[in-house]
Order: structure tokens, then sequence, then C-alpha cells
């Protein structure tokens, strides 16, 4: 999945949970026994599991492209590397929306809406993420040490 997808994806999605909260919150608020069960330490164990697990599988690929550099004698991964580099940086920034999100939602006091909308962010960072574990699961799948 190329980027532009990825991008149009999560902001269709950002759409559609706007349009939920204000025109049928009950689909995404706590009258959802599931997102009310969910939207609090279980999405922090659950970011947290794929953050840990990404991070070391990024770092491996990060190592590996090292190593492909060295073996070619110049900077031949240098874009790959980054776009590795970023991806691992953006699941950090997941986690600590989550933490975010877990925390300011027992304080928001705007109705079915309002925490409609957070639980649909919280749904938006899992998508994000998961995305991101597809961006970089394709490119360890794509690292051909004989191009």
């Amino acid at each position: 999945m190329n980027r532009t997808i990825s991008i149009c994806l999560i902001i269709s999605w950002i759409a559609v949970t706007i349009v939920i909260s204000v025109v049928q919150p009950s689909i995404l608020s706590d009258k959802n026994e599931f997102l009310k069960g969910f939207v609090n330490h279980e999405l922090l164990s659950f970011i947290g599991v794929v953050v840990t697990i990404t991070l070391g599988s990024a770092a491996n690929l990060f190592i590996e492209l090292n190593k492909l550099d060295d073996k070619a004698g110049e900077s031949v991964f240098s874009r790959t590397k980054k776009t590795v580099k970023d991806s691992s940086y953006s699941l950090i920034w997941a986690l600590i929306s989550s933490i975010v999100l877990v925390v300011i939602k027992p304080l928001i006091r705007g109705g079915d809406g309002a925490i409609a909308f957070v639980n649909g962010l919280s749904l938006t960072i899992i998508l994000f993420s998961v995305l991101v574990l597809i961006d970089l699961t394709t490119a360890a799948f794509n690292l051909d040490p004989h191009k």
C-alpha cells in the first residue's frame, strides 16, 4: 500500500468518525460496550504491544540496511532508512496520543458526541498503527540484497 492511499484512508476514516459523532454518536460512544471497555488501559496495552514488537522489527530492518550499505560501499538505502526511522517515530507518537486520549476521555463532559469522537480517534490510532505495520512489512519483504 503506498503512502497516498494510506493518507486518503486516514483522512476518510477521520471524516467518517466526525460524521458518525455528529449524526449517530451511539455507534462510537460508550453505549457501544466494546469501545467503552477498550478505550482505556486496554488500548494502551494493545498499542504498547504493537509499538514494542514493531520497533524491534524496525531496528533489525535498519541494522540490515546498514549492513547492505556497508557491502555496497555507499549509502544505497538512505531513503529506505529514513522511511523506517520516520515510521518508528510515528509509532511512538501514536503511543503518546493513545495515552493522551485515555487520560482525557474520563474528563470529557460533552455528551455522547464528544466521547464518540474520542473513541473514533482511538480507532484512528489503531488504523494508523496497522498502516505503519504494513509499510514496514512491505519494506522488509522488498529488501533484496542482490539489487
